[in-house]
């Protein structure tokens, strides 16, 4: 059951992808002369490498090259990373420091040729002590991963209003709280690392799935002494990204042999080496909250370890300081302290995730607020309300004003599951136990708050009218599931007039108009408000040239039903563009959409917020420790769904990626090894774990800063599932799951049954 309205006409790409016409990077022809690259796997997660002994497979016939730290001569294998020691290779120099770390290539005529050399390289390890757990990675005498920084912690943030101590001496009642969340893998359909990689001519060309082509360029070109400009990185259809589709190691590895052997490189990873390439940050949330007696928020001192995995790099600082800038949640809280500590493990190197930063402190804050309201005997729902920021409220010097109602959310994600939001556990009864076999029900609450994209955001697009009548839209825009193709064609048909099969949306391109990438719910603001820019440019354009072709002044010309006007007299665009341009066959516009930065903890001016707030219902049966979710609502505001179809996509597939987060998924670790690293150990949910009532809701207020009022809304779904289940298992057996996912196991040892 959904509550949200459908679309009449399909997304632009939705009958390529359902058909299987749709070529993704495995998909696309093969360049002539192509050779395949297969990579050599640490099983350490942390050891030293004492010898590599490549000789027998360089001898292999059908070999073309062999990449070790042997071979790289005058290249630097270290990835730039922002302001942070270089430290990160993209092959193992001394050490190798996680689990699946690259060690060995091969190119070779055959992806089968490739991969028995691999088996022929011979790699003496001296396994070192490995640290997962990032509250040990802090301890004192834990093992170090790297010399270069004095201790596992490499880069903290920190963040502060009015006076934390003077707050907690005024507060009436002071709580203590820690929650973590694990490593999970963002797991798209189609496998991290897939690429060709060529060098043509003066340049080098990478065709691969890049959310954000432009900032990669510049790390190519620095590897191979290239100017940016003579990089070219273009995107076929992309498989899924939730933030794992960026330049990987396995990209770098190809361009290497590609720059060696003189030939086209191809990789075909698998889901074994997607999982040692990418996931979320771990974190832990370490709160102390002061309260007055009347339920006030009133003080706050929070700490966040992030596990950065095995290298420093400069996007965990990003995640720390993300998270810090979201640690208190959508609530007005007089007195604030925070830090942010990014912090080194043996983990794999974690990426960008969806929700970035903000699944795992919604998980922390909003536990803990709902501990608080239940202890003080306040119903939760009453206890947010009261504590809400409000519409208007100010969050960061330079950033906009929150832009939301959040007990209008809160209370519609309440009735969406048939609740009135009051719950079963509120003062001293709410820590008991219940009697009885069970199974027993419980219901519970949960808002996020997040800026709408972090830093300054450019974004530039080009539209060109043909001589056929169709536009076609030049952009940077990678088209990784969200239906940001749809989006611009819809907008440019509506700015434009014309139909929207008229309009054609290629792939991304570096070729093309720049931009600052996909992520951070900022497509549809940012690259949509560039669309109309752009068109409102063609239009310009082309009433010049009617004018100057059939006469009168621009502004005596009017464009309608795809149709230029001059009074009662109308022409097509086709007979303008090759009356004032016969030789091209073209006239273009150009637009763009840009934010500036600003000093302070979002490093921008946040032209929207995203918020959300969602609600569940569960049954607990206290014997087996089984969670079952009965009811699920997840509630956005997202200012106007230009497209409420995709929108509500967005927000389905988003609760169901936060219900993995909450009942299923993790990347364990044991023995110094991952051990559940591949599709048969490693649970995701799956349709029969969707609850039946299952509600997706749009508030659409139209005050959002992108086309038509909208706002940005991709990640609002994933935040709210974690927390407002972890309350409603509360709210029915009377104790707390603090470390997610919440399993059977933990929810026995919670109630003293193991």
């Amino acid at each position: 059951m959904v509550t949200a309205k459908s679309v009449a006409l399909p997304r632009v790409d939705a009958r390529e992808k359902v058909t299987g016409r749709a070529l993704y990077t495995e998909d696309l022809p093969s360049p002539y002369g192509v050779a395949y690259c297969a990579i050599l796997h640490s099983p350490y997660s942390h050891a030293r490498i004492r010898s590599i002994h490549a000789e027998k497979a360089e001898r292999l016939p059908g070999v073309l090259a062999v990449l070790t730290r042997e071979h790289l001569g005058a290249t630097n294998p270290y990835i730039p990373s922002g302001d942070l020691p270089l430290n990160q290779p993209f092959i193992a120099m001394d050490k190798v420091r996680h689990d699946g770390e690259p060690v060995a290539a091969v190119a070779a005529e055959s992806l089968a040729v490739a991969q028995h050399a691999l088996s022929l390289i011979e790699v003496d390890y001296e396994e070192l002590p490995a640290v997962f757990d990032v509250r040990d990675a802090v301890a004192p005498n834990s093992p170090r991963l790297h010399d270069a920084f004095t201790s596992n912690v490499f880069w903290e943030y920190r963040w502060n209003w009015g006076d934390a101590e003077k707050g907690f001496r005024e507060a009436d009642r002071v709580f203590e709280d820690t929650y973590y969340f694990p490593s999970v893998f963002q797991y798209p359909m189609e496998n991290v690392g897939a690429c060709f990689a060529e060098f043509r001519g003066d340049g080098v060309e990478l065709v691969a799935p890049i959310q954000h082509p432009f900032p990669h360029q510049d790390e190519i070109g620095e590897m191979f002494g290239l100017p940016p400009e003579r990089v070219r990185i273009r995107m076929p259809y992309v498989g899924g990204g939730f933030g794992a589709k960026e330049l990987k190691t396995n990209h770098l590895i190809a361009l290497w042999l590609a720059h060696k052997t003189g030939r086209p490189i191809m990789t075909v990873p698998s889901a074994w080496e997607s999982i040692r390439t990418d996931g979320r940050h771990p974190m832990v949330y370490k709160v102390k909250t002061g309260v007055k007696a009347d339920g006030t928020l009133w003080a706050q001192d929070i700490e966040l370890l992030v596990d950065s995995g095995s290298y420093a790099r400069a996007l965990s600082q990003i995640v720390a300081r993300l998270a810090v800038a979201g640690a208190w949640g959508p609530y007005r809280v007089p007195h604030m302290r925070m830090v942010g500590y990014a912090v080194l493990t043996n983990r794999v190197p974690p990426g960008a995730f969806r929700a970035l930063a903000k699944a795992q402190v919604t998980w922390g804050y909003e536990c803990n607020l709902d501990s608080i309201a239940r202890a003080m005997g306040v119903d939760p729902m009453e206890f947010r309300i009261k504590n809400f920021m409000r519409r208007g409220d100010p969050i960061a010097e330079g950033a906009s004003p929150l832009d939301t109602d959040y007990d209008v959310l809160l209370r519609k994600a309440a009735q969406a599951i048939g609740w009135d939001g009051r719950s079963n556990r509120v003062g001293p009864e709410a820590a008991k136990r219940p009697t009885g076999k069970g199974p027993f029900r419980g219901r519970g609450l949960s808002t996020t708050f997040r800026h709408g994209f972090s830093e300054g955001s450019n974004n530039f697009v080009t539209a060109i009218l043909d001589r056929h009548g169709k536009v076609r839209l030049l952009h940077s825009a990678a088209e990784i599931g969200m239906g940001v193709y749809a989006v611009m064609t819809r907008l440019a048909a509506q700015a434009m007039g014309i139909p929207e099969n008229d309009i054609e949306v290629g792939h991304a391109d570096t070729e093309h108009p720049h931009s600052d990438g996909i992520g951070s719910s900022r497509d549809t603001v940012c690259m949509g408000n560039a669309v109309q820019d752009a068109c409102e440019d063609l239009k310009r354009e082309l009433l010049s040239a009617a004018a100057m072709c059939k006469g009168g002044r621009p502004e005596e010309w009017r464009l309608a039903q795809g149709r230029l006007w001059h009074g009662e007299h109308d022409f097509s665009p086709s007979e303008i563009v090759l009356g004032t341009h016969p030789r091209s066959g073209v006239i273009m516009g150009k637009g763009s959409y840009i934010t500036p930065r600003r000093n302070n903890p979002f490093l921008g001016i946040v032209p929207h917020w995203e918020a959300s707030a969602g609600a569940a219902e569960v049954e607990v049966d206290p014997e087996t420790g089984e969670v079952r979710l009965l009811k699920l609502s997840t509630v956005a505001d997202v200012g106007k769904a230009i497209l409420p179809g995709p929108c509500k996509g967005q927000l389905d597939g988003g609760a169901v990626m936060g219900l993995g987060d909450t009942l299923y998924e993790e990347v364990v670790y044991q023995e110094g090894r991952l051990i559940n690293g591949d599709p048969f150990q490693y649970r995701l949910p799956v349709m029969a774990d969707v609850p039946e009532e299952f509600h997706s809701v749009m508030v659409e207020n139209g005050d959002g800063p992108g086309p038509l009022g909208s706002k940005g809304m991709g990640q609002s779904g994933v935040s709210t599932v974690a927390p407002a289940i972890g309350n409603a298992v509360y709210d029915a057996i009377g104790v707390r799951i603090k470390d997610l996912p919440i399993t059977p196991e933990k929810v026995l040892r919670a109630l003293g049954k193991l």
